[in-house]
């Protein structure tokens, strides 16, 4: 199930469904340590007698998921007939604690007053496991919390109208030891239990529930969960508000001292604090989007606030948050590409953001191999991730790279300076980065052809000797010759600059097809030493206009543009870019003329930067400002942008949302203003 909102903090990292149920927690690095697993739910449900229990992703429930505006913090709204109940949500994790709060105001929609139980169950798999795990009731707090080995979770709540007042114990004298500055004075969790779960068939606590009374169970060990109640009056006409928290912590004292933090600054003040945190924060150039559309500009600023719940705070920035693909192939997107990190960070720089792509600039550095190059993909602490990319293949070594990550990430250094101007993080970068990278990328090359040796595409699905790649190299080491010059060594920029110019005449002669009068996507060297052509359809070969390796307007741009625009438009009511031709990734149809594969959001808004590039007059802006439509159109109610689309519905396909479909629609909404203001100006 697609996310329907994404929250965090740059530590903590929280996605709920469409039933507002969370289905990812990430602590401590965004994208690692995933203690949910998998998606597996953390229920939220009420109880009125009479009807029963009716949890959240009951059909009775209607819910509309949402955000407040302008912010990370969710504000949704469910309905229950049968309950007679109408609850408003705010979701959101605190910017500076680790701290996860859900509000609920309720009213009563059929006039009556109501005595109504929430009940909040939780099933971590703490560390990725279901296993070693202990939860107990904490009387001290009148908390419940979780905890195996350095990771904490404590569980508390507490509501405006309650039926009768529950508290810690704060007469016994180990109270005032143990917390002495902040003991639990106030009503709180009303009820709670401890058991097992997904183990010899137990379901979880929240079976326990179904009654509308736990059982008091204070502690369990093992593979375990739990559920609080919060037991509260809703009576019209007035609201009643209960709240309910998660402190996530490395020990003990660290979630004690976060609920605190909580008690004396009080749920609304930390509530406020976020939204004026975070309107602040998407608000402080708002010249970047001032002549767009409003929906659009909306939407641009759901993409920074996305992009941003998806940046570690150490560097790391993953391509996905929703664990759901685990299901696909046994992996999630939760990693860092260094190619994908790239792109976000140049649409980081454009939108003035650079703060944040300098720490993603200081990642590559800590993870760049002794030779130069970046692997596959990086966890967000920096350690290798997985990868099915080989190192030994038909009887020969191979290096299992993709070198346009390299390439590319030097690409956006250069950007990132010409943004932000900091000569003295320029040399750092050039000392610790740049110059092993460049050495690499001119090594890297066949001694016949001059081009790059082979490595694998874009796509993560082939190797060989790519159009795309080329172009990335030749961009890289062109950037890299910029970057030597402006710091005074001029050997390497006339090193690596004569190594760009020789792989673009390579690139030219090899890779353009002069029959067809398009750039092939690749060539691969056969067991005689010819070279093979493949002349298969590729939106990646649009990355030749788009890093300026040749003009947008360059003949031969021109023509591999426009094929690609006419043979990957899926011709369906949906519409968008596909990939490639006989892209069979999350197929959902045999690939066809019409159906060449699934629409991606990130290639369709390439070929609108495309337009954009070569638009000489407001007319030509056309094509670009539809794709742009084209993507508000497909958002989820929410904003959100998956990574690719079903063809005939338009449901969301892979994960969503994905964060380099948010950036490449910053880049793309922030490259037309640019554009129309260049066009008013002649």
């Amino acid at each position: 199930m697609p996310r329907a909102l994404v929250t965090g903090n740059g530590s903590l990292l929280v996605t709920y469904d469409a039933h507002l149920q969370m289905r990812d927690l990430y602590y401590p690095y965004v994208g690692m340590e995933d203690h949910t697993t998998f998606g597996n739910l953390h229920r939220t449900g009420f109880f009125v007698d009479g009807v029963g229990l009716r949890w959240l992703d009951h059909p009775s429930w209607t819910v509309e998921a949402g955000y407040e505006e302008d912010t990370l913090a969710g504000k949704s709204i469910a309905r229950n007939m049968e309950l007679g109940l109408h609850v408003t949500f705010h979701d959101y994790v605190h910017p500076v604690h680790n701290i996860i709060l859900r509000k609920c105001t309720l009213k009563s929609t059929d006039g009556t007053r109501k005595d109504v139980r929430a009940f909040f169950h939780h099933n971590f798999y703490i560390y990725g496991e279901k296993q070693k795990d202990t939860a107990f009731y904490e009387p001290y707090t009148n908390t419940i919390i979780h905890y195996r080995g350095r990771r904490y979770f404590l569980i508390g709540g507490e509501t405006d109208k309650p039926v009768a007042c529950h508290t810690g114990i704060i007469s016994d004298p180990f109270a005032s030891i143990l917390h002495s500055r902040h003991p639990v004075s106030r009503c709180g969790v009303s009820d709670y239990t401890v058991g097992k779960a997904n183990y010899r068939g137990l379901e979880g606590t929240w079976k326990d529930a179904e009654d509308g009374v736990l059982s008091k169970h204070p502690v369990e060990q093992g593979s375990v969960d739990s559920t609080v109640a919060l037991h509260c009056i809703v009576e019209p006409p007035k609201d009643t508000e209960l709240v309910l928290w998660l402190c996530v912590g490395k020990t003990f004292n660290d979630v004690i001292d976060l609920q605190d933090v909580l008690l004396t600054e009080t749920p609304d003040r930390l509530e406020r604090n976020c939204r004026n945190y975070w309107k602040s924060w998407v608000g402080k150039l708002p010249q970047s989007y001032a002549n767009v559309e409003p929906d659009i500009a909306t939407l641009y600023k759901r993409s920074l606030l996305t992009v941003r719940a998806h940046v570690d705070n150490r560097g790391g920035i993953i391509a996905a948050a929703d664990s759901d693909i685990m299901i696909f192939n046994k992996d999630t997107y939760t990693y860092v590409w260094p190619r994908d990190g790239a792109f976000v960070c140049m649409a980081l720089d454009r939108a003035g953001y650079g703060e944040i792509a300098k720490k993603f600039y200081s990642f590559c550095c800590r993870v760049q191999s002794k030779d130069g190059y970046l692997l596959h993909k990086y966890n967000p602490d920096g350690s290798l991730g997985s990868s099915w990319h080989p190192w030994f293949r038909d009887g020969k070594p191979q290096l299992p790279i993709q070198e346009d990550e390299t390439a590319l990430v030097i690409y956006a250094m250069w950007k990132h300076f010409k943004f932000m101007q900091d000569f003295e993080y320029l040399q750092e970068l050039f000392e610790q980065f740049i110059r092993k990278a460049a050495d690499f990328l001119m090594k890297f090359r066949d001694k016949n052809t001059g081009l790059p040796l082979a490595s694998y595409d874009l796509w993560e699905e082939h190797r060989g000797v790519f159009s795309y790649t080329t172009a990335c190299v030749i961009a890289g080491l062109h950037a890299a010759a910029q970057i030597s010059n402006i710091l005074g060594h001029h050997k390497h920029a006339e090193n690596y600059q004569n190594a760009a110019d020789e792989l673009r005449q390579a690139f030219l002669f090899h890779l353009f097809d002069q029959e067809k009068k398009c750039f092939v996507k690749k060539i691969k060297q056969r067991e005689d030493g010819t070279w093979e052509k493949d002349n298969t359809v590729d939106a990646s070969v649009a990355i030749i206009a788009l890093l300026d390796v040749l003009p947008p307007k360059d003949p031969r741009v021109i023509s591999t543009m426009e094929h690609i625009e006419n043979t990957l438009t899926v011709r369906t009511p949906v519409g968008g870019i596909a990939r490639y031709q006989n892209d069979r990734y999350h197929g959902v149809t045999e690939p066809t003329p019409e159906v060449p594969g699934n629409p991606w959001i990130i290639t369709t808004l390439w070929i609108a930067q495309w337009h954009i590039m070569k638009a000489k007059t407001k007319a030509d802006l056309k094509p670009a400002e539809e794709a742009i439509r084209w993507v508000n159109v497909h958002k989820s109610s929410t904003g959100l942008f998956p990574e690719q689309l079903h063809p005939f519905t338009g449901e969301p396909l892979s994960v969503s949302p994905l964060t380099w479909s948010h950036a490449t629609f910053i880049d793309t909404v922030l490259k037309l203003e640019k554009k129309k203001r260049e066009l008013q100006e002649t």
